[in-house]
């Protein structure tokens, strides 16, 4: 990145083009119990998600799966319409209800979720000209902290209707104007300044993993 961690905090405000959505739609089946539900430093790990997106959103969507639930966080609810399409029918939803050009996607059991972070993948996206712009950790690529562009919704239906449940597989669909999606990454350590050690896309699935990071995690 161009920048450093500092001057990208100073221009967090809303931006007019992107809705954020809150994927939080699974069935927690490691964890026990509903992720989305969990306390950490205060707050549930759904509200503080919820939280990070609103720093640069115009709104932000709760992909909850295919019945309504937390509604009682008043915000917009976006419900599965794809039988058993995991993260993907709810990237679907959001992509769906959303009126602005891009869409912030983020999994409700991220902890670290930052608004720089999503913010660093929207102006790499916009720079690469990309559909979307996935963040690339060390374990691999997370399309759970991605950037999408509304051209992603062909793919992502054409997907769905092909049976794939796969966040990653709309990748090879095509575009209403017949081209592949074009899909952008952003290492995370070309993140700037604190983010670039801080594991940002740590995803929480045990009871062990969540009380390691309330006791101060590691990076």
């Amino acid at each position: 990145m161009g920048e450093g961690a500092s001057a990208l905090a100073s221009r967090l405000r809303r931006q007019e083009d992107l809705t954020g959505v809150v994927l939080c739609g699974g069935k927690s089946l490691r964890m026990g119990r509903d992720k989305a539900s969990l306390a950490l430093a205060g707050a549930t790990l759904l509200e503080r998600a919820a939280a990070e997106l609103e720093r640069i959103s115009t709104e932000t969507l709760l992909a909850c799966g295919p019945e309504p639930k937390y509604a009682e966080l008043g915000r917009p609810l976006v419900l599965d319409g794809f039988g058993d399409g995991g993260p993907l029918a709810g990237l679907e939803a959001a992509l769906s209800r959303s009126g602005t050009d891009w869409l912030a996607a983020i999994a409700c059991d991220m902890p670290r979720a930052d608004a720089r972070v999503h913010l660093a993948l929207l102006e790499r996206a916009r720079e690469g000209e990309f559909d979307a712009c996935l963040l690339e950790t060390p374990q691999g690529v997370e399309p759970l902290c991605a950037v999408y562009r509304r051209t992603c919704l062909d793919p992502v239906r054409a997907a769905l209707r092909a049976g794939e449940r796969k966040m990653t597989s709309f990748h090879r669909f095509r575009t209403s104007s017949g081209a592949l999606p074009r899909i952008g990454l952003l290492p995370e350590r070309e993140l700037p300044g604190d983010l670039a050690g801080a594991t940002v896309a740590l995803n929480l699935n045990t009871p062990a993993e969540l009380a390691a990071e309330a006791r101060g995690g590691s990076s």
